[in-house]
């Protein structure tokens, strides 16, 4: 191979995917802990209020805590199913372990360590390989809506990874 061809595979794809898998599980982490601490603060006010509401007469100014008590256990039920169906907390973890096992492949191959160490083997075709297995193995993972998501996509990973948002639930 190429050392031109390998150095741009290593540059677009390789540290393309590590930027992705690092931003992606960031971006996920960030979202499954905010949720959780709303949900946490949501449950542990939904009963002071409800027991609140127990003294409120009729017609009273604090009549509002009737109704806030609804809103909030609806918003515990949204933010709850808002959790499983968007698996932020999965997504957090398989970018994480995909990026972790991307990371010490280029070590790898630079210092000659492991298989990329054995005599007669090209360490080139070797890496493209082990991180195209690693990539293929999270990407078999994914659900099929997911697969099919992506499929749609017009850009793909080697050009450009997908952009994050990582200042948004």
């Amino acid at each position: 191979m190429e050392n031109e061809a390998f150095a741009r595979y290593v540059k677009d794809r390789y540290e393309g995917q590590m930027n992705y898998y690092k931003v992606a599980n960031r971006a996920n982490q960030k979202k499954y802990k905010r949720f959780q601490w709303i949900l946490i603060v949501l449950s542990a006010i939904t009963p002071v209020l409800a027991a609140l509401d127990l003294n409120v007469e009729p017609g009273s100014r604090w009549e509002f805590l009737k109704y806030s008590v609804v809103v909030i256990s609806a918003f515990v039920a949204i933010l709850t199913t808002g959790l499983k169906t968007f698996q932020y907390q999965e997504l957090w973890v398989t970018y994480r372990a995909t990026y972790e096992q991307l990371k010490p492949e280029i070590h790898y191959y630079n210092f000659g360590v492991g298989p990329y160490g054995e005599e007669g083997i090209n360490k080139e075709s070797l890496f493209i390989n082990r991180v195209e297995t690693i990539l293929d193995k999270e990407h078999q993972g994914w659900p099929p809506a997911k697969k099919l998501q992506e499929e749609n996509k017009k850009g793909d990973y080697i050009d450009s990874p997908p952009n994050i948002e990582s200042n948004s639930i």
